[in-house]
């Protein structure tokens, strides 16, 4: 089972759903553009035209030109333009193409094809990036090197900005003149007050406008993002690892496509811009909870296609789940201890952290031993098995799903219908004996934090529902079931106990009640829920990211980390309702990410730690948020430091292999 949960902690950031635009690629040329670097379209003949430096970035050698390539990426010509140094940033007026040439604005008449003049830039030794206002024909151009932003009307040149370090990007909209200064997406309006829109992790190269207040701007270094109007960014493209940079960037709002230079790379790209309508969640849906489906798909066409990476993870899958096909189905009438109900069909289970006092001629009551687990309590199996249940059926269906192999999809089913539906071994839905002590108590609130399984099953279910092995009876039946446990959460005493908790077990059961919520169709009570995780976080999380209720405890790195991986999973569900935790700022202005950035150093080993943790940390839990704050958070930070965890991992996702 290590093997098994070791895949599954591999695949996770495969599966967790973050964003809501994504990328398609159309089209790719050979590697034969002679280092690339900006594009633009002529709309009335739809042809590219592409800036080629074929040389050093910055050498005045007289090998850079412009070519023509057609919008379906074929008819590459490479001789449009020749003679010039290394142009970059390109912008069109009329039938006048504009390229930013190290010192001068070259003016071009494309459909002559010829060089009409040169605009000299007083002190320029670093043109870069140039933008065209549509409506007037007034040229701006950045000058990387000097900081500056000159403005260029009939051909005369003024400066119109200073003091711009490491400005790149422009982009002429109806709100003003976007500016890529290093990190940041600037915004100047006509009185060149600048606002900041975001930042970028590395420095800017390309901006362009996505419609509706959004830009896509590209990162050379290999990065491009869509960026919200509120500065909110998700990472589209990472092309890093294949030394794939992405330069001066085009959009076409009409077609939906993107084409992006590779730079060093020598190719252009088509890709598609898709966007995700908001979801709505209904009873039978098939919108996933926690699992990317586009991933999912993506994987599924990467597999089907033999590419070898597709043929690797599917191998390690199937060794992995293979075994599973034989194994019996276990339930919750496996345990040889009946609950004080007299019905197995309820779960129970007892306090991990109690033991049997030896003071006491019975040993009752139990003495509490925080971070000490008591072996005794394997003698009640449920605990257990529900936890195998929920890791056998994710494993079972993602193999299922991504190899075409009803096998594994009929054997979760008939892991699903025995814990949950059939007469004979169903599961009641309730925990009222869960996590009892012997001598205090028969079961206890806090007993609910074994069931966060059930948030995978339920994704796990919801993709079975396109295999013929899960009827539309039992996906009723089942969603049946959660219904009916959701409503015990929320009003038995045991559940309301832990729906008030103030630590990791509160923040559980939000994110257990609203994942339920959303999957049986109740979106009214998911959102209702969710938002109550700005009230968690206000009493939880201080300013600089610390986590008192945690820090408390015996091992409390390690209880640390498992808070955090209950408000990722809260913060990934409610954005489900239209409810953001991702950006909130609590009542001590401290966020989610300001308690990850403040954890991250100790799980790293990078500072010593000042609490106690009596059992070994798992860095592979840590691992896991660092992707999932990757992509989220479109911070490069993330992604290197979890490749200090495991440096063969990827940015898309790990090696599927395990240690």
């Amino acid at each position: 089972m290590k093997k098994l949960c070791w895949a599954l902690t591999l695949l996770s950031p495969l599966l967790l759903k973050a964003q809501t635009h994504s990328l398609s690629k159309l089209w790719e040329t050979d590697t034969v553009v002679a280092i690339p670097e900006s594009v633009i379209k002529d709309p009335a003949k739809h042809t590219l035209y592409v800036s080629l430096i074929d040389g050093g970035g910055w050498d005045a050698d007289g090998k850079g030109g412009i070519a023509t390539l057609d919008p379906d990426g074929t008819h590459y010509n490479s001789t449009l333009i020749t003679g010039l140094n290394a142009p970059k940033g390109l912008g069109m007026f009329g039938d006048r193409i504009y390229a930013a040439d190290i010192d001068n604005v070259v003016v071009v008449n494309f459909r002559q094809g010829k060089i009409i003049k040169k605009i000299p830039i007083p002190g320029a030794s670093g043109l870069n990036d140039i933008t065209v206002d549509p409506a007037s024909g007034v040229v701006y151009v950045s000058d990387s090197k000097t900081g500056k932003l000159w403005r260029i009307e009939k051909d005369v040149p003024t400066l119109y900005m200073d003091s711009l370090s490491g400005i790149n990007g422009l982009k002429v909209s109806k709100k003003g003149l976007y500016i890529l200064a290093r990190k940041a997406v600037l915004l100047a309006d006509a009185a060149k007050n600048l606002t900041t829109i975001t930042t970028l992790p590395n420095g800017g190269d390309g901006v362009e406008e996505a419609g509706n207040g959004d830009l896509i701007v590209s990162e050379w270094v290999g990065y491009v993002y869509y960026v919200k109007g509120n500065g909110e960014k998700e990472l589209l493209m990472d092309t890093h690892l294949q030394h794939k940079n992405t330069a001066d960037i085009m959009y076409d709002q009409e077609t939906h496509t993107l084409y992006v230079p590779s730079f060093n790379g020598k190719t252009i790209a088509a890709y598609r811009l898709n966007t995700e309508g908001a979801t709505k969640i209904t009873p039978k849906s098939t919108s996933a909870l926690l699992w990317d489906t586009e991933h999912l798909t993506a994987l599924q066409k990467q597999v089907q296609s033999g590419d070898p990476d597709g043929q690797k993870l599917i191998a390690l899958l199937r060794e992995q789940a293979d075994p599973l096909l034989d194994l019996p189905p276990t339930s919750v009438m496996d345990k040889e201890i009946t609950p004080p109900s007299g019905s197995k069909h309820d779960y129970m289970s007892q306090a991990p952290y109690f033991w049997y006092d030896s003071s006491k001629p019975n040993g009752l009551p139990y003495l509490r031993r925080d971070g000490q687990r008591n072996p005794e309590i394997n003698k009640i199996t449920d605990h257990h098995n529900l936890g195998e249940l929920g890791s056998r059926v994710k494993l079972l269906t993602l193999t299922g799903y991504l190899s075409g192999d009803n096998r594994y999809s009929a054997k979760a089913a008939t892991l699903l219908r025995t814990w949950f539906l059939d007469e004979a071994t169903r599961m009641n839905p309730n925990l009222q004996y869960g996590q009892g002590i012997p001598g205090i108590n028969t079961g206890r609130g806090i007993g609910i934090i074994e069931t966060i399984p059930l948030i995978g099953i339920a994704d796990a279910a919801i993709a079975l529902e396109g295999s013929p092995a899960w009827t539309k009876t039992d996906a009723a039946a089942l969603r049946t079931w959660y219904t009916q446990y959701l409503d015990w959460m929320l009003t038995s005493t045991n559940g309301k106990e832990e729906h008030q908790a103030a630590n990791n077990h509160g923040t559980w059961f939000l994110a257990q009640a609203t994942a339920i919520a959303l999957y049986i169709g109740d979106n009214t009570k998911a959102r209702t829920l969710a938002e109550e995780g700005k009230a968690k976080m206000d009493h939880q999380i201080t300013a600089d990211g610390k986590m008192p209720e945690e820090l408390a405890r015996t091992n409390g790195l390690g209880y640390s980390t498992y808070n955090l991986q209950a408000f990722f999973t809260l913060a990934t569900l409610a954005d489900h309702t239209g409810v953001d935790l991702w950006q909130y700022k609590d009542q001590q202005q401290g966020s989610l990410r300001t308690a990850f950035d403040w954890l991250i150093p100790y799980g790293l080993d990078q500072k010593k730690w000042e609490y106690q943790q009596i059992s070994s940390y798992n860095k592979n839990e840590l691992y896991a948020l660092l992707l999932q704050a990757y992509r989220v958070f479109s911070d490069q930070k993330y992604l290197a430091d979890a490749h200090l965890i495991h440096p063969k991992s990827s940015a898309t996702g790990p090696e599927l292999s395990a240690p």
